[in-house]
């Protein structure tokens, strides 16, 4: 069995809820400005992304970390069902979620903002700076990333406050999509006003992740400015707020920002992503949602 080479930081099966009905996915290239159609073994990917070479030497697989990731798709099935189930229901009605399937879904949630070439651009920037050098090397960026990966301290502390979050799906009936990206789980502050990449849900800032063109996940801390606001009643339903092309605009604006390059949908249309991405970096624009 011939080995992997291109491995995916978003994963194909996540990709795939994205596609027309063609099976393509529109793929926005932020930093040329230009749009064209692509599947979804064709993005999000890099050739031996996650490739350790060192680890031969110590006589263990080089590929241990892309086989991991291969692993948590399991996810697949859970999010699918929840999908199943927020096209079938009403504002209010209950997503069942098995505690252990809450757990699984929150380590991929994690770990999907972790993995992503966006995450080892920033640490590779970090480390350039720590040892006062231009550039940090491939090889040390990619052990550095595996190392952030690998904290299982990091990481778990991360999964266990998303697993602890309410947990709210919202339904998008407008006939406007929901996008995505190829860094897609996003960070807003709690007066809606910011995305921000540098708080891992902190008590100033939830979780918005698209689970698809018409459903979207929000991860709400249980502690700082949501404490006390009753949104612990909506653990796990579906959002009584009726959503609005308006708002479909500004959680889209998520994902250009987010985007290490590429924004992706099921429609050639990226005007209002455009348009959103020439007030990045200016105070002309603050977004609003949820």
């Amino acid at each position: 069995m011939s080995k992997p080479k291109v491995h995916h930081y978003v994963p194909q099966f996540y990709l795939r809820r994205f596609v027309d009905a063609a099976g393509r996915l529109w793929v926005w290239d932020r930093d040329r400005d230009r749009t064209f159609a692509a599947t979804p073994n064709s993005i999000a990917s890099e050739s031996n992304f996650y490739l350790l070479p060192e680890l031969a030497e110590f006589g263990h697989d080089p590929l241990t970390l892309e086989k991991q990731f291969c692993g948590l798709e399991s996810v697949s099935a859970i999010t699918g069902q929840w999908l199943e189930l927020i096209r079938a229901g009403e504002a209010l009605d209950r997503i069942p979620i098995l505690k252990s399937n809450r757990e699984v879904a929150s380590l991929f949630i994690v770990l999907q903002f972790l993995r992503t070439a966006d995450t080892r651009s920033f640490l590779a920037r970090f480390a350039a700076a720590d040892i006062a050098q231009p550039t940090a090397s491939s090889s040390y960026s990619r052990s550095l990333h595996a190392d952030v990966l690998w904290d299982d301290a990091l990481v778990n502390s991360f999964r266990q406050q998303v697993e602890s979050s309410t947990w709210v799906f919202a339904k998008n009936e407008t006939g406007s999509p929901y996008v995505t990206s190829d860094n897609p789980v996003s960070f807003r502050t709690s007066n809606n006003r910011q995305w921000t990449k540098a708080r891992m849900l902190n008590s100033d800032s939830y979780v918005v992740y698209p689970l698809a063109p018409d459903a979207i996940l929000y991860c709400y801390p249980r502690k700082g400015r949501w404490h006390g606001k009753n949104i612990e009643q909506f653990d796990c339903r579906i959002s009584p707020v009726i959503t609005t092309p308006g708002m479909i605009t500004s959680e889209n604006s998520a994902q250009v920002f987010m985007a290490s390059r590429f924004v992706v949908s099921n429609n050639s249309d990226f005007t209002e992503e455009r348009r959103f991405a020439r007030t990045i970096d200016s105070d002309i624009y603050a977004p609003r949602g949820n």
